[in-house]
């Protein structure tokens, strides 16, 4: 059995993920070369901002992480506290030439088995929390539905087994009008039939309190749904909070899209890519990629890609402001650059 996560908007994890990829994004509107590599911790009313940063910019980061947390729905205060520095390593010469300013093992892959080339109980994950996440905010009768929660999706084969939701609900709301708006509203649209699913809506009762009012996140703490579901190897990537220069963020998507290559280029119907960068070099000490059977598909994308930093950020153009909007439903399977395939010889 295949099972993946994915969590909604209002997830704590996921607002500290938006707040810094928010940073980034004012960050790259203001300079577009700004280096940025910010950490977010938040819980119970306050939230700690701190990282490296290398820009001309300045503005109030305490301001956007405010407004952030407002507009995904929270209605409580929650207090920023914000420390961000320059580190001149004795490489930063080296980084600031285009090399990879740490380590970073990127993995790629791409399936045939969906129209995202995602593994299909993800795909339904993300839908799954999308479709609640809209739900409260567009529906009417679904006015009760709070920003907190997180979907879980098994799959055995082609069949959907177990849906599992944890949806945080106003007080007074009835708990068989929590269980059916999250049947008909928002698991049957996207899964279709339920016949053989078993179904889990709050199963350890009411959900009332969440957000940074009760708990606490981390941004980078969902690398594995911000990806590929833990299904395939994703090393100790953390998306978030990083400028599209660092080796994390741009391997990462370069490695996605030659995935994508291969499997549109009919060279396999699952690829698997690895792409490892080491501080101080410009371009992965280590390319390899895998399809079907373990078959080497390495010598099909030699010489096709050039797999250095900055021709992976003029590529795909990744200085634009784009971030935050990625920071929610994974970051794979969008309308992005890097998941327009290079139909390959």
């Amino acid at each position: 059995m295949k099972v993946a996560e994915s969590v909604l908007a209002g997830h704590p994890d996921k607002v500290c993920d938006q707040v810094a990829d928010a940073i980034v994004d004012e960050f790259l509107h203001r300079d577009s070369h700004a280096r940025v590599q910010v950490e977010v911790f938040a819980g119970h009313g306050a939230m700690m901002i701190s990282g490296d940063v290398d820009s001309r910019a300045d503005f109030d980061c305490a301001a956007i992480a405010k407004r952030v947390y407002k507009d995904i729905g929270y209605d409580d205060v929650v207090e920023p506290f914000v420390h961000l520095g320059t580190t001149e390593r004795e490489w930063a010469a080296l980084v600031s030439k285009g090399a990879a300013c740490e380590p970073a093992i990127c993995h790629g892959f791409a399936t045939a088995a969906t129209r995202e080339m995602l593994p299909q109980v993800q795909v339904f994950a993300h839908a799954l929390a999308r479709q609640l996440d809209e739900a409260r905010k567009h529906d009417e009768k679904m006015r009760w539905v709070k920003p907190d929660g997180r979907v879980l999706v098994v799959m055995d084969g082609k069949e959907v087994t177990h849906v599992v939701i944890f949806c945080q609900h106003d007080a007074g709301v009835k708990v068989q009008e929590v269980h059916s708006g999250m049947l008909e509203r928002v698991i049957r649209p996207v899964i279709g039939s339920l016949d053989h699913v078993k179904l889990f809506v709050n199963p350890a009762g009411p959900f009332t309190q969440g957000g940074l009012s009760c708990a606490t996140g981390q941004s980078g703490r969902r690398g594995a749904s911000d990806l590929y579901g833990g299904l395939v190897p994703h090393g100790d990537v953390a998306l978030s909070g990083k400028s599209p220069d660092h080796p994390l963020r741009a391997g990462s998507y370069m490695a996605r899209h030659i995935a994508k290559s291969l499997v549109a280029s009919n060279k396999a119907r699952q690829a698997l890519v690895k792409l490892v960068y080491i501080t101080g070099r410009t371009e992965p000490i280590i390319v390899e990629a895998i399809g079907d059977n373990g078959a080497d598909l390495t010598s099909a994308i030699r010489g096709v890609f050039d797999l250095s930093l900055d021709a992976i950020v003029k590529k795909f153009n990744l200085r634009k402001p784009i971030y935050q909007s990625l920071a929610t439903y994974g970051h794979m399977g969008r309308e992005t650059p890097w998941e327009q395939p290079t139909i390959l010889s």
